[in-house]
């Protein structure tokens, strides 16, 4: 009994000193950046990972998103961000990263709103990443920047892949919210939805029964809209080489209320031949589910970091 009791301490002391000289990464969320397209200052979380205070080269970058009515923080607390890519980095399943956490503003999409009166695309591209590739020691290439996010920012994620192709090498979406949605019928009222969200959003509703701007953002619409996949020709007896989709990657619970949606948006793009990877785990619209998440996304944006 003495020996086995002797023999559990020794094993947790193994255990105390691995953890101990693990190496660490580290969390800011005390950065901000003054916006003038959004006349206010826009905080954000970033992660630094181990080493970073003693490193001089310079890093890839994934900037992730929250979902909607969330806000910069949650990746960083609710999200286990350090502790998780920690882990991943350490054991070598992913390369060393930079990870941005932006405000996505309450509900906002990630988008430019139909008035323009929150032109969140234009913060993101004009002065965000600017920011971001100025500040830190950024690879600031297509290759070296990926985006991911979940639900709102799972959308997020795959607009500005699909739409800004030249600035991603990959996506991950969480619980992508690719919105579906019926054309409204004449005389038919609008919902609650529709006066606090879809009106804001894409603006008022058209001859066709949708909002004006709502087939231009909506995930499903531009991959219809899009010409039958082609593999990206490259070399100068081919011409100008062709900058291609990012390599997308949905990850959708059983359980998740958005399931439906993402599906539907799968077969839209194997209808149209456009490789993607699709995952389907157990679990729904929560946390507990985006945390298990995070790992595979670093894992798979890795990839293509190394690649």
């Amino acid at each position: 009994m003495n020996f086995l009791r002797k023999r559990l301490m020794v094993l947790l002391l193994i255990f105390q000193c691995s953890m101990l000289f693990a190496q660490q990464g580290t969390v800011d969320t005390s950065k901000s950046i003054h916006s003038e397209i959004l006349n206010r200052d826009m905080p954000y979380s970033i992660y630094f990972p181990p080493g970073y205070e003693a490193s001089d080269r310079p890093y890839p970058v994934l900037y992730l998103l929250h979902g909607m009515t969330g806000n910069y923080l949650d990746w960083s607390t609710k999200g286990e961000t350090r502790s998780i890519a920690d882990a991943v980095i350490n054991d070598g399943a992913a390369p060393e990263m930079i990870i941005v956490m932006p405000d996505g503003l309450f509900d906002a999409f990630y988008i430019n709103n139909y008035d323009k009166s929150i032109r969140w695309e234009d913060f993101f591209y004009e002065e965000f990443i600017p920011h971001i590739e100025k500040e830190y020691p950024i690879l600031a290439n297509r290759n070296n920047r990926a985006i991911a996010g979940l639900s709102m920012g799972g959308y997020g994620a795959l607009y500005h892949g699909i739409k800004h192709k030249d600035m991603f090498n990959s996506v991950y979406a969480m619980s992508a919210a690719v919105i579906e949605r019926e054309p409204l019928k004449k005389g038919e009222e609008l919902n609650e939805f529709d006066k606090q969200f879809a009106l804001k959003t894409w603006g008022p509703i058209n001859d066709e029964g949708y909002p004006e701007n709502f087939k231009a953002h909506s995930i499903q619409e531009m991959f219809k809209a899009m010409d039958p996949y082609k593999a990206p020709s490259f070399g100068f007896m081919q011409g100008p080489a062709q900058t291609p989709l990012p390599s997308i990657y949905l990850d959708c619970g059983d359980d998740d209320f958005l399931i439906e949606q993402n599906t539907n948006l799968l077969h839209i793009m194997k209808g149209k031949g456009y490789p993607l990877e699709f995952r389907v785990r157990n679990g729904g619209h929560t946390w507990e589910y985006w945390r298990t998440a995070l790992p595979i996304a670093m894992e798979f944006v890795g990839d293509k970091f190394r690649n």
